[in-house]
């Protein structure tokens, strides 16, 4: 066994071995002794969803959620400690104890419901809406069929409506991300809730945007709890909390606040939270059970329609196993990883081929003699070796790609010339070609001078020298550092996902924040990434073996 493949199973058996500690020691409280003391509160918002939650130029959270959270403080009667979730891992903070509450505008589903508590009634509701150019005159859902639109990474309704409507989402991590892909004409519009996209069409920059479609599936948004604490007291104290809020006229006062545009969810409560009997108690109140009226609660749950998918018999014995593996039994689930595994393999063999080229033609250019060719050259290697991946990747996409012109796409609407695939092969590429032109120099380097001055004495020309004598010879000796590099590259890939290139990172990333699914998803993704790497090393072992020079090495 080669020394990387020993490298590899050791990496695999600790990175499975810190997995299994994932849930970590209890920090977190679920009942009101508990919470008071441990001295304070960990209640989780969203830092990129203005006006809900977002950053002051000063880095502080603030918003109309913060507002509420820290009114929720104070009923418990300890300090706030208030940290920033995205809405993928919004859950998961609740899972790993890392907090007690989370207020994030989180839709009440089904799936999140099989995951964590959500505590009833709800405090807000918002549907699904379109962000769109006014030109390109969308005025049915059906209208998107088959068309790129940029989307939430986490949001809840991107796997339903994306299935109902067969959308090709390209889900960004960041909302901001996915904003400036709608203006670089990457999508044709941005799925997001009907409240937010209200919002930014107030502001200036959105001039010539609209929301032109029908709001689809009006969902309430509940704060989050871990299930055991469903039925206890500070489930109890929350949901008086909201109550409370409704008939006060809070939430209306929060929305005025914020310059949210009122919404009729909120009016319709704050009725029926005031209402009376003809005794003069209010409607809503506790009954003898502990509870509210469902009339009072109206759930709003999110069905996650879809077609109709009957369970296999793999399914109930994968659960029963404790394992949640979807992309095994769910079709949209394994469609979805099947492609991203393909992607992932043609985003590896094009970073490889064009990294490779780079490497081959730059060793040979700081070889030659005019100075500033060789100046240049190294001014490649350095500055692509000196900054990060993810940044270079980010320029092309967003800085190069905005400058290019547009083309029309065989369905009339336009598009950049560049989709994200090409932008991450050629980021990527140009980046691990930087550290292969030095590798492929130093195997150069190492070529004795008198083979170099033996294809002069035959008359090769300086290029036919270096491609039919020279680079032979360098290749058998920086084997094993090209192979440390490409290896590099191939785990490199997930960074696409950053720029929505529908790659092994990007797919997991959408199933596991649904599914709950995290443990299975992540050693899934540990085990192809391990595979397709060994694959890689075994492929250059043999490859080393088979140039080796006789009397060389063992």
């Amino acid at each position: 066994m080669s020394d990387a493949v020993r490298d590899l199973l050791r990496t695999l058996v600790l990175s499975l071995l810190l997995l299994l500690t994932i849930g970590g020691p209890a920090m977190a409280a679920d009942d009101l002794a508990a919470l008071r003391a441990k001295g304070q509160v960990t209640i989780a918002v969203k830092a990129d969803y203005p006006p809900w939650g977002f950053r002051d130029p000063q880095g502080r959270l603030i918003g109309m959620e913060i507002d509420l959270a820290q009114d929720i403080a104070r009923r418990i009667g300890v300090p706030a400690q208030i940290v920033a979730v995205q809405s993928a891992n919004r859950l998961e903070v609740l899972r790993q104890n890392q907090a007690d509450i989370v207020i994030a505008t989180m839709g009440d589903n089904a799936s999140r419901r099989r995951i964590i508590g959500m505590v009833e009634p709800h405090y807000y509701a918002s549907g699904i809406n379109l962000l769109a150019r006014e030109e390109l005159r969308i005025a049915r859902w059906e209208d998107l069929r088959g068309m790129p639109v940029c989307a939430k990474q986490g949001a809840y309704f991107n796997k339903s409506v994306a299935r109902r409507y067969d959308l090709d989402l390209r889900i960004f991590k960041e909302t901001r991300n996915a904003k400036l892909a709608l203006r670089d004409h990457r999508c044709v519009g941005f799925l997001f809730d009907d409240s937010a996209i209200a919002a930014d069409l107030l502001q200036p920059e959105w001039q010539g945007y609209t929301m032109p479609l029908p709001t689809l599936d009006e969902i309430g948004w509940a704060i989050g709890i871990r299930q055991q604490a469903l039925g206890g007291d500070l489930d109890r104290l929350l949901s008086d909390a909201v109550a409370e809020w409704h008939r006060e006229g809070l939430l209306l006062a929060l929305e005025a606040k914020w310059g949210i545009k009122q919404t009729g969810f909120l009016v319709e409560m704050n009725q029926l939270w005031r209402a009376r009997d003809a005794n003069g108690d209010y409607i809503c109140r506790r009954g003898a059970d502990g509870s509210f009226p469902m009339a009072c609660r109206p759930t709003r749950v999110e069905a996650q329609q879809a077609a109709p998918r009957q369970p296999g018999a793999l399914e109930p014995w994968l659960k029963s196993a404790g394992l949640n593996l979807t992309i095994l039994y769910d079709p949209y689930d394994r469609a979805q990883f099947l492609r991203g595994l393909a992607n992932t393999i043609l985003l590896a063999l094009g970073c490889i081929v064009l990294s490779v080229a780079i490497g081959i033609t730059g060793a040979w250019l700081l070889g030659v003699g005019f100075p500033p060719v060789r100046w240049l050259a190294t001014a490649y290697v350095e500055f692509f070796r000196y900054t990060p991946p993810l940044v270079q990747l980010y320029f092309f996409f967003f800085g190069i790609g905005a400058m290019l012109p547009l083309v029309t796409a065989a369905n009339g609407v336009e598009t950049p010339l560049m989709g994200g695939f090409a932008w991450a092969v050629i980021a990527l590429g140009i980046y691990a070609g930087a550290s292969n032109t030095v590798i492929f120099r130093a195997g150069i380097d190492a070529v004795p001078a008198d083979i170099r001055d033996s294809a002069v004495a035959l008359g090769y020309s300086p290029l036919q020298a270096y491609v039919r004598i020279i680079l032979p010879l360098a290749l058998r000796n920086c084997l094993a550092a090209l192979n440390a590099n490409l290896v590099n590259i191939v785990k490199a890939t997930g960074l696409a996902s950053a720029i929505a290139v529908p790659e092994l990172l990007y797919v997991t990333n959408q199933i596991w924040p649904e599914e709950g699914n995290t443990v299975e998803m992540m050693n899934v993704l540990l085990v192809i990434f391990f595979l397709l790497v060994s694959v890689l090393v075994y492929g250059m072992h043999r490859l080393e073996k088979r140039l080796r020079i006789p009397g060389q090495g063992g």
